[in-house]
C-alpha cells in the first residue's frame, strides 16, 4: 500500500485517546509487549501510526533503538514530533512488503499492532519474507491485531456474512464498554472492510501459515480478552541456528 494511497493519512480524529477508551486494545497490545525478548536492542515498529506502540516499547526496554515505519506521512509527521526528545526513536515512511531501506538483519525485534490488516492479500508473502529477512537469527516478530473467522472471495456470502457480524459486535461491545467515538470509527470503517478497501481481514492462521511458509521456525497465536472479538497476537521467530 502506497504512503500516498492509505486512508489513514485523512482521519481526523484523535487516535491515541480513542483507543485509550478500548480496553480491548489495551488488552492486547499490552500482551504484545509481553512478548518483546528482554535483551532486544533494535526494534522496527511496522506501522507505527502515531507512536502508541513505540511508547509502550519504550517503557518495556528503555535503552532500545525503535525505528517506526508508516505508509501515512501525517502519522510519521506526529510521531517524529511526539519523540522529538528521544534520540533513540525514529520514524519514516516505509510499509511491511518492502523494507528495503533495512539491511539484512538489521533488527532483534519487528512488532506491529493493528496495522497489518491493510496488506492486500497478495503482498502477505513478500511481507513475511521481508519480515524474516530484517530479522537477526533468534529474532522474532510480533503482530496485535484483528482477526477474522472465515477466508474466501471479497463480497462472497460466507465471508461478507462473517466480518459484518464480527465488525457489527464490535461497535456494540465498544459502545457498551468505550466509548462512542470509538464505536463510530468501527462503523465508518465498515464498508471499507467489506469491500476489501485497505481494511482486509484475515484469520490468524492465513498469517501464520505464511510466516512459516517464509521460513520463521515457530509461530504461536496467542488471544486477548475478550476472545469473541477475533483480537489475536500472533508470536514468530526465526531460527537461531539455520539449517541446523
Amino acid at each position: 500500500m502506497a504512503s500516498d494511497t492509505t486512508h489513514w493519512n485523512d482521519i481526523e480524529i484523535d487516535y491515541d485517546k480513542v483507543l485509550r477508551t478500548d480496553a480491548s486494545n489495551v488488552a492486547l497490545l499490552s500482551a504484545a509487549v509481553a512478548q518483546l525478548p528482554a535483551g532486544a536492542g533494535d526494534i522496527l515498529d511496522i506501522g507505527s501510526g502515531t507512536g502508541r506502540l513505540t511508547s509502550l516499547c519504550r517503557e518495556a526496554l528503555p535503552g532500545a533503538r525503535i525505528v517506526g515505519v508508516d505508509p501515512a506521512p501525517a502519522m510519521v509527521e506526529e510521531a517524529v514530533a511526539k519523540f522529538a526528545d528521544d534520540p533513540l526513536a525514529s520514524f519514516q515512511s516505509g510499509v511491511a512488503e518492502d523494507l528495503s531501506a533495512f539491511p539484512d538483519e538489521s533488527f532483534d525485534v519487528a512488532i506491529s499492532s493493528f496495522a497489518l490488516h491493510h496488506l492486500e492479500l497478495d503482498t502477505y508473502p513478500k511481507a513475511a519474507a521481508e519480515l524474516r529477512r530484517v530479522l537477526r537469527p533468534g529474532g522474532v516478530f510480533i503482530n496485535a491485531d484483528q482477526f477474522c473467522r472465515v477466508m474466501g472471495p471479497a463480497g462472497s456470502g460466507p465471508r461478507a456474512t462473517d466480518v459484518l457480524e464480527l465488525l457489527t459486535d464490535k461497535a456494540k461491545y465498544y459502545l457498551r464498554e468505550a466509548s462512542f467515538e470509538r464505536m463510530l470509527l468501527q462503523l465508518d470503517l465498515l464498508p471499507r472492510f467489506l469491500r476489501e478497501d485497505g481494511e482486509i481481514l484475515t484469520t490468524p492462521e492465513f498469517w501464520r501459515d505464511h510466516l512459516l511458509d517464509a521460513g520463521f521456525d515457530e509461530a504461536e497465536i496467542v488471544a486477548t480478552e475478550p476472545v469473541e472479538l477475533y483480537n489475536r497476537v500472533i508470536v514468530a521467530r526465526r531460527a537461531v541456528r539455520e539449517g541446523a
